[in-house]
């Protein structure tokens, strides 16, 4: 099982001087990233998400907090009655709805703003994708969530999940030499964690799926990591200390055993795939960039899934169903 990377590189020069995890910081970086691209996640993020939540979402309400660029809210709009999407990057919004254009997407609305914004509106189904990771308190978020959640209503969060091999590196190294390896993330939230917080929001974790296994177990991991560790080396002004070769060639070594591990997963069917689906009709003409982030479901990268225990928690990334 060979999975090629597939990772965001920004150019600016400017975009790791700082390491700040404040948020006019990360703001400030995300601006420049999305001066870049469109792309600031895992692809087939979304794709898993609409996969495993598509019928909690259909003929709902759906509030998608920090859309950015829109993709999963388009997903979203093709199930739900209707969607908003919010961010506080401007240039976010602008791609979004720009793409709702594209794709003729009626039912979806995108605005600059936070959940500020719908202190007397109500919604079925609450979208947080890779956001909770990065807000300076994410039990005030998921409190703030329940109180414009209808009864019964359903919070779905997607979060990078650590309980892997990409994840073991990067947060033992993490831990020990202190390595500044993300400049946005806040938190690394585990699935104990999760229970924890959605018991305080008053909020009841009924799901768990994993996904992104390529990503936490495979070359992609394994590449994902030599950059990281280079870049962060890097930052903590530590190259004299830390012996780059030395490391790449022991992530080197676990190439044989990571793929063995993945294929017996797949074999046991504690893993599976995602099926491939269009969701959006993106017009012949658009762009190449633009066709491949439309069309997340349809592509064949990071396709693996588990909602097996405790397997479900071992991907590079974690959904979590959360119900009021």
């Amino acid at each position: 099982m060979v999975t090629k990377a597939h990772n965001l590189k920004v150019k600016n020069k400017k975009f790791r001087e700082s390491l700040s995890l404040k948020k006019p910081a990360v703001k400030k970086r995300y601006q420049v990233v999305y001066e870049e691209t469109f792309e600031t996640n895992v692809p087939g993020t979304a794709a898993h998400i609409i996969f495993q939540t598509k019928d909690l979402i259909k003929g709902k309400k759906v509030l998608d907090l920090g859309c950015g660029a829109g993709r999963l809210s388009l997903f979203a709009a093709k199930y739900a009655k209707e969607v908003f999407g919010i961010d506080y990057i401007e240039k976010a919004i602008d791609y979004a709805n720009n793409f709702a254009g594209v794709t003729k997407s009626k039912n979806v609305t995108f605005q600059v703003g936070d959940l500020d914004l719908f202190k007397n509106e109500k919604f079925d189904v609450i979208l947080i994708s890779d956001v909770l990771q990065h807000v300076d308190d994410p039990l005030k978020t998921l409190k703030q969530c329940h109180k414009i959640l209808k009864r019964n209503g359903i919070v779905i969060i997607s979060i990078p999940n650590f309980n892997n091999f990409r994840g073991h590196v990067w947060l033992t190294l993490q831990s020990m030499f202190n390595l500044p390896m993300s400049l946005t993330d806040t938190f690394q939230i585990t699935s104990e964690e999760m229970k924890k917080l959605s018991k305080k929001a008053k909020l009841k974790l009924i799901k768990t799926t994993g996904y992104s296994f390529e990503w936490g177990w495979s070359d992609w991991a394994i590449e994902d990591m030599k950059r990281r560790i280079n870049l962060a080396t890097k930052d903590g002004k530590m190259e004299k200390f830390v012996n780059l070769k030395s490391i790449n060639n022991w992530l080197d070594s676990k190439y044989e055993f990571n793929n063995e591990y993945l294929k017996f997963l797949e074999n046991k069917k504690y893993i599976k795939k995602r099926p491939l689906k269009k969701i959006l009709n993106i017009p012949s003409n658009s762009p190449k960039n633009i066709k491949q982030y439309l069309d997340d479901g349809n592509s064949n990268i990071n396709r693996f899934y588990s909602n097996v225990e405790p397997f479900n928690k071992m991907g590079a990334g974690a959904i979590y169903i959360l119900k009021k």
